[in-house]
């Protein structure tokens, strides 16, 4: 199963997070690319994180293993790519993502188009994948909404997400944010049922130890919906808390 897997740190956290969203997967840690926003000057962001479980599409992907991965991505006006690496130290399994993304921004609205390519080294095997997004920043409170959506030739089948969030700064070097996602199947996880997947909550927290430099923590409790007992595809679809830490870079 694949990975798709945001002040100046914490725009770029939203925006490396984000670039693998729109891509491929949810915004955790590990994943470190979503929903890419446009820059009017050249914006970079590394990451180095260990995650307590790997979660993609609402799945326990490896069975209660740990994932340590990093990333290092940039953004550049319209244009914005990185490349991820995530390894499990408990088996066999790594996993390679290089993505690329145009965005657009009208008014209160970010849009993405993109493709990720993906390399599983262990297994020698690959696949290829397009996602494309909005996000809306315009209503009360700066709570932000959100619609992901990505395709995979390898399953010829998508997953979608919808979400809801907000950022607070609670001082001048610690922020909280939360966002609350919900997921649907359509043959992405191409041997799990069809429709309505997960929906979670998730916080996370950042320390900047410098202009540049931060610590994260992040924390998230997925609830499995609609589960079919009879497809192997949902065996790892289940309720279950998982977390992380990472080190970011920003520049």
């Amino acid at each position: 199963m694949h990975i798709f897997l945001k002040a100046t740190s914490i725009s770029l956290i939203y925006f490396s997070v984000n670039l693998l969203v729109a891509l491929g997967h949810e915004p955790e840690a590990q994943l470190p690319f979503g929903r890419p926003h446009a820059h009017d000057s050249v914006e970079g962001h590394a990451h180095l994180g260990w995650e307590s479980r790997y979660f993609s599409e609402g799945r326990d992907s490896l069975d209660g293993d740990s994932l340590f991965a990093g990333s290092f991505e940039m953004g550049w006006k319209h244009l914005a790519g990185g490349v991820w690496y995530g390894y499990s130290p408990d088996r066999r399994y790594d996993e390679l993502q290089l993505t690329l993304a145009l965005t657009q921004t009208i008014g209160d609205f970010d849009f993405y188009g993109g493709y990720t390519h993906l390399r599983f080294p262990f297994d020698g095997s690959h696949d290829n994948e397009i996602g494309a997004g909005v996000a809306w920043s315009g209503l009360p409170m700066d709570i932000e909404v959100a619609a992901d959506l990505y395709y995979s030739f390898g399953a010829d089948g998508y997953f979608a997400e919808i979400s809801a969030g907000r950022e607070f700064s609670i001082t001048d070097r610690l922020a909280l944010n939360f966002s609350i996602p919900f997921g649907i199947n359509q043959g992405y996880v191409a041997d799990g049922h069809d429709g309505s997947n997960n929906v979670a909550l998730r916080l996370g927290l950042e320390y900047a130890l410098s202009d540049s430099i931060s610590v994260t923590v992040h924390s998230t409790y997925s609830w499995a919906l609609s589960r079919d007992a009879t497809s192997p595809g949902d065996d790892q679809l289940i309720d279950f808390f998982h977390g992380g830490v990472g080190l970011q870079w920003s520049f």
